[in-house]
């Protein structure tokens, strides 16, 4: 996963980590593969990540399970996990004059951690923040 590219972000309304995964489960029976899961119940509303390409698969089993969602266009950009290097990404998305509207921050591990972002114009952050 080590691409920067968009991705759409799927969002649940304040379900459990079990309803989570049972959905995430179901969806890749369809052939979609979730990128991000929740590693725990959080009593928010919480969200799957999948890919641009797969939306409309997913679209059509969280219909068929009920399942209401909201989703989100948004740049999914990988990063050591390291101090700093959120900041770093987003101050040349700055320095470009790119207005970000959303940022979401999750740590997979010591060494890796992902950035969903959002812009007016998401292909633009894709222009400023290549795949390594």
């Amino acid at each position: 996963m080590g691409e920067n590219r968009l991705v759409v972000e799927l969002f649940f309304e304040k379900p459990t980590f079990e309803e989570v995964s049972k959905i995430a489960k179901s969806l890749e029976e369809v052939g979609v593969k979730t990128l991000l899961l929740p590693p725990e119940d959080r009593h928010i509303n919480t969200h799957l990540i999948v890919e641009c390409s797969d939306i409309e698969k997913t679209r059509v089993k969280l219909v068929e399970l009920g399942v209401p969602v909201k989703e989100k266009e948004a740049v999914l950009i990988q990063m050591q996990n390291k101090p700093g290097t959120m900041a770093e990404a987003v101050k040349k998305i700055s320095e470009k004059g790119i207005n970000l509207t959303y940022a979401f921050s999750v740590t997979m591990d010591s060494e890796i951690s992902y950035l969903l972002l959002a812009a007016t114009d998401n292909r633009s952050i894709l222009d400023v923040l290549p795949s390594n």
